[in-house]
């Protein structure tokens, strides 16, 4: 059934492009060419992380120690900047970078833990009775946060006297980074997706306006547990588009 999708999906690109005489070269109020879009808007970010640390003999973990760090922030100032190609008047392929400084609140705790082992060697993990965890504490916080990757930007809607002409759909995948600043510092990494939908209206023959609403999640990888290692994004956007 895959196989079946993606050759139509293969087809209908083909179609498509044959219908045009160039791919690329600039065409009045035509996706073709250099592709130019910078947006700037609002966001909320939330995100889940964890720092492990772990005593280990060999094989064997002897301590755990997990500091969590549950957080919740908005911004004003979310910056994206896309550069890439536009072909067919169809999709734009092009590289993705965006920064925001989010201010918000960080929920942070720890829990700690020691193996038991019996005389055969089987361990069991349990509270460690030496270390007393920490109740949950918020505090305000400021969350530097950057992406780069890669991706692309469909206009299914070529009929320039169609409502519909100028809405789209992206996509694009990459890593992150983050720094976040409180009682308590915090940061960590991740590789996930970014998808938006909007529509854009043309200026001229080659420059439209628009807006966009984004999602994006990531998966975080650096010294994390399962339950704390996700980093989330919704924005609105209002964009200028050259190309």
């Amino acid at each position: 059934m895959k196989k079946v999708f993606a050759i139509l999906v293969l087809c209908a690109v083909g179609l498509t492009f044959a219908q045009s005489p160039s791919l690329a070269e600039p065409a009045p109020r035509e996706h073709r060419g250099f592709y130019n879009s910078m947006s700037f808007g609002f966001a909320m970010n939330w995100f889940d992380n964890s720092m492990e640390d772990l005593d280990k003999d060999g094989d064997k973990i002897n301590y755990r120690d997990i500091h969590f760090y549950e957080y919740f922030g908005t911004t004003s100032m979310l910056g994206e900047f896309k550069f890439g190609y536009a072909l067919g008047n169809l999709v734009a392929l092009h590289t993705v970078f965006n920064i925001a400084l989010y201010n918000g609140t960080v929920d942070h705790y720890e829990e700690h833990y020691r193996s038991v082992c019996n005389s055969e060697g089987m361990c069991i993990e349990i509270p460690n009775p030496d270390r007393r965890d920490d109740e949950v504490t918020s505090s305000d916080g400021y969350n530097i946060r950057t992406y780069l990757g890669f991706g692309a930007t469909f206009y299914p809607f070529r009929d320039k006297n169609s409502p519909l002409n100028g809405a789209f759909v992206g996509g694009s995948v990459g890593s992150i980074l983050f720094v976040e600043v409180g009682s308590r510092e915090s940061g960590n990494g991740g590789v996930g997706f970014e998808l938006e939908l909007g529509k854009e209206w043309w200026l001229n023959n080659r420059l439209s306006i628009g807006f966009g609403l984004g999602f994006a999640h990531f998966g975080l990888v650096w010294s994390t547990v399962e339950s704390h290692r996700s980093d989330n994004v919704l924005s609105l956007s209002f964009r200028l588009t050259r190309g």
